[in-house]
This record gives C-alpha cells, sequence and structure tokens, in this order.
C-alpha cells in the first residue's frame, strides 16, 4: 500500500464497498486495477476474502453481471425478506430438495441471503443464473422452508 492511504483491512473494504457502488466491477481482476489506481495493492487471495466479508455476490445489471454489496443497515433476516419480495418467483418441493425460481442472473444473490440468515434445517445451497436449490435436513423441514420463504416474499402494502 501507499504512504498515506490506510493500510488496514477495514480501510480497503470500505474502499471496495465505494468502488462497486460507483462502477460495474465484473471480475476481481478489474476490481484490482481500480484498487492500484487508488495506491492500493492486493492479492486475489485477498479480495476474494474481501468481497465475502463485504456479502458481495454477482448479479446481472444492465446486461452485465457485477459485483454488488447487500444493504449493510439490515439485519440477515430483513434482507432476506426483501430479497423474497423483489426477486423470488416460485419455491417447489422435491423431496427435501427446494427449487427457487428468480429472474436471470438474480440467483446468487437469493442464495447468498439464504447462507447468510442461516435458517434452521437448511444445510446448503447452490445457485445457478435463475435457480436455487436448497436441501433441507428433511422433507419436512423443507416443506416448512418453502412455505417460509413464500410468506416473506409476499408482498407488503
Amino acid at each position: 500500500m501507499t504512504a498515506g492511504i490506510p493500510s488496514s483491512r477495514t480501510a480497503r473494504q470500505g474502499l471496495i464497498a465505494s468502488i462497486l457502488d460507483a462502477h460495474l466491477i465484473g471480475s476481481q481482476n478489474e476490481l484490482r486495477e481500480y484498487l492500484i489506481r487508488a495506491g492500493v495493492d492486493a492479492t486475489q487471495a485477498t479480495l476474494s476474502r474481501d468481497l465475502d466479508d463485504l456479502g458481495a455476490v454477482k448479479i446481472r445489471v444492465d446486461g452485465s453481471m457485477a459485483y454488488r454489496i447487500a444493504d449493510q443497515t439490515m439485519d440477515t433476516g430483513e434482507r432476506l425478506a426483501r430479497w423474497a419480495r423483489e426477486i423470488l418467483l416460485s419455491a417447489e418441493c422435491a423431496l427435501n430438495q427446494i427449487v427457487l425460481r428468480t429472474p436471470p442472473g438474480a440467483a446468487q444473490l437469493l442464495a447468498a441471503g439464504i447462507d447468510r440468515a442461516r435458517l434452521d434445517g437448511v444445510l446448503g445451497c447452490v445457485a445457478g443464473d435463475d435457480t436455487v436449490l436448497v436441501i433441507a435436513r428433511s422433507e419436512e423441514r423443507a416443506v416448512e422452508i418453502r412455505q417460509h420463504l413464500l410468506s416473506m416474499g409476499e408482498k407488503k402494502e
């Protein structure tokens, strides 16, 4: 890091958040270039950890994939409820699995919200472009989780 620029992780992550807010950043290399221009050098491993710490996920923005950070002022439950309202299109159970449909490019955001909310009975989830596969501990729990997600996604007028 260059003299005059704070070298703490918090300062670097603050700069990353500012860059992601101001620019469409589609790759860690592109993010690293912006950081270098700002006088901050970080390895790919450091950037990966920072993006994870910040809760950054890649979503489709104006037809391109770009990193975005979830609203940090909300707790994880509020964030998941907001995302469920905005992007959860449908949810179907198959045994202990729940298949969630989203608009194209939004599945990663919903999956990250589910992971961060640490819902009871969720063993894990995998996201594609417009589909999230949630694995539940049991068939019964899958039905409960599906209903919980759908109720979170109900539009509040």
